[in-house]
């Protein structure tokens, strides 16, 4: 069963050097568990509260245990204070339709 992953994500345009290096190692991490960009947004305009990023991904994975496979990696877990520099705004859901609205949720780090 494929698992919905949204990022919620604001680059740090100082540190373009943390974001080209995360992305040179997430993109194979990516490739490897089989996950795809499915969509990108920008966020425009807030109708009510804050803005809470600058760009959402939605990010299709094969099945839970894909997801582990990034961001439970040592190459994931080795870049998280270069991601830190690479973005202001980083936070990662699994998300459920209504369907699935009985699993349990998950926090990624």
């Amino acid at each position: 069963m494929t698992v919905t992953v949204v990022a919620m994500t604001s680059i740090n345009e100082e540190e373009p050097m943390a974001l080209a290096e995360y992305l040179r190692v997430t993109g194979p991490l990516l490739e490897r568990a089989g996950a795809k960009i499915v969509k990108r947004f920008t966020v425009n305009e807030v109708v009510v509260g804050h803005r809470p990023a600058k760009t959402v991904f939605i990010v299709e994975y094969p099945d839970k245990a894909a997801v582990d496979s990034v961001f439970g990696s040592a190459e994931y877990q080795s870049i998280r204070e270069i991601r830190d520099l690479a973005f202001t705004t980083y936070n990662v859901t699994v998300a459920a339709d209504a369907e699935d609205a009985a699993a349990p949720a998950m926090a990624v780090d």
